[in-house]
C-alpha cells in the first residue's frame, strides 16, 4: 500500500466524523426523492473518488429504494486499484451481498430494497461526461480550479441534478499544542495553496465555490461547517489516523520548503516540524482543519 493510499484509508474515519450531518441528509433526501420519481436506476457520479470510501460510507448510512448505477473517477492508477480491492470488502462487511464481474461491483442487501451497480475508472474529472442524477466530489473542490469544474460538470449532471461537495477546504488550519510559531506556518500553509503550488485550488475553495456557483447555473441549496479534528485519544490514534496526520505534516514541510530562506528560514521549518512530528510520535499532536460541506443543484437551462 502507497503512502498515499494508506492517507486516503486513515482518512475514512476523519471524515466519518467531519461530515455534516444536516446538509448529508438534503442530500440523501433528494436522492431519495429522485430514486422514487423515476422506474431508471439512479445514477451518481463521484470524482475525485480515492479509495471509494464515500460509495462506502453512502452504502452502509443509507438503505436507498431501488438499484444505484455509481460510477467511481479518480486520475490516480493507485486508488483505483485500491477502491477496486476495497469497496466490495466494505460493503460485505456492512451485510450486502457482493459479486465482482469484470470490474463490475454488484452490492444487494438481502431484503433486495437496495441493489448497488459500481464502476471504478481512471479519468480526469474535468473531461468526463455523463447523464448523472448526482454528483460527488468530496475534499477535491479546493484542489481544483472552481470555475472549470463547475462548467465541465454541467456535462455530467442532468437538470436538477445535485453536486454534493463536503470537506471543501476553508481556511483554518489550528495545531495543538500551541507552538509559537503556528500563526507563521498556517499564513505560509495557506498561502502556498493560493499563490505557489503548481496545483490550482484555493485556501478559500468553499467560499469560492459559494460565490460562482450560480454564475454557472447551480443553486446553494445547503451549507454546513465539516471540520477534520484529529486528536489523540489515551495517548493514541484510532484508526490509524497517525498516518493521516503524519501526510498532512509532510504535505505542510514540503509547502513551506518551496519559501525562499528571506520568507522562512529553514531551521525554523525543520525545528517546527519536527516538533510536531515528536508529538506525533508521543500520541500529544493534534490538528482541526476548517471545512464547509456544500450541496448544490443545477439549475434547468430555460
Amino acid at each position: 500500500m502507497s503512502d498515499f493510499v494508506a492517507y486516503l484509508t486513515a482518512k475514512r474515519s476523519v471524515d466519518d466524523r467531519a461530515l455534516n450531518r444536516r446538509v448529508w441528509d438534503e442530500f440523501v433526501s433528494g436522492l431519495t426523492d429522485r430514486a422514487t420519481s423515476t422506474d431508471r436506476p439512479l445514477r451518481i457520479v463521484e470524482v475525485g473518488a480515492g479509495v471509494g470510501s464515500m460509495v462506502a460510507r453512502l452504502a452502509d448510512w443509507e438503505r436507498l429504494p431501488g438499484t444505484v448505477s455509481y460510477r467511481a473517477v479518480d486520475v490516480a492508477d493507485e486508488c483505483v486499484t485500491a477502491a477496486r480491492e476495497h469497496v466490495p470488502e466494505w460493503l460485505s462487511a456492512a451485510g450486502y451481498a457482493t459479486t465482482v464481474d469484470d470490474g463490475v461491483v454488484t452490492a444487494e442487501l438481502p431484503e433486495g430494497d437496495t441493489r448497488f451497480e459500481l464502476s471504478f475508472e481512471t479519468a480526469d474529472a474535468r473531461e468526463i461526461t455523463d447523464d448523472a442524477d448526482a454528483v460527488i466530489a468530496a475534499a477535491f473542490l479546493d484542489i481544483v480550479d472552481p470555475d472549470r469544474l463547475l462548467a465541465s460538470l454541467r456535462d455530467v449532471l442532468r437538470p436538477d441534478g445535485l453536486l454534493y461537495a463536503p470537506c471543501t477546504f476553508d481556511g483554518a488550519t489550528h495545531f495543538s499544542p500551541a507552538h509559537p510559531d503556528d500563526g507563521r506556518i498556517e499564513c505560509l500553509y495557506h498561502r502556498h495553496m493560493d499563490e505557489i503550488r503548481e496545483r490550482p485550488g484555493s485556501s478559500r475553495a468553499a467560499r469560492d465555490v459559494i460565490e460562482r456557483a450560480p454564475a454557472h447555473g447551480y443553486d446553494v441549496v445547503a451549507v454546513g461547517g465539516g471540520d477534520w479534528v484529529v486528536r489523540p485519544q489515551g495517548g493514541a490514534y484510532p484508526n490509524d489516523e497517525d498516518v493521516f496526520l503524519d501526510h498532512l505534516l509532510a504535505t505542510i514541510d514540503g509547502a513551506l520548503a518551496d519559501y525562499p530562506v528571506d520568507t522562512l528560514d529553514p531551521s525554523d521549518r525543520e525545528a517546527w516540524v519536527s516538533t510536531r512530528r515528536a508529538q506525533l510520535a508521543d500520541g500529544e499532536f493534534g490538528l482541526v482543519a476548517h471545512h464547509l460541506d456544500l450541496l448544490t443543484r443545477l439549475c434547468p437551462d430555460e
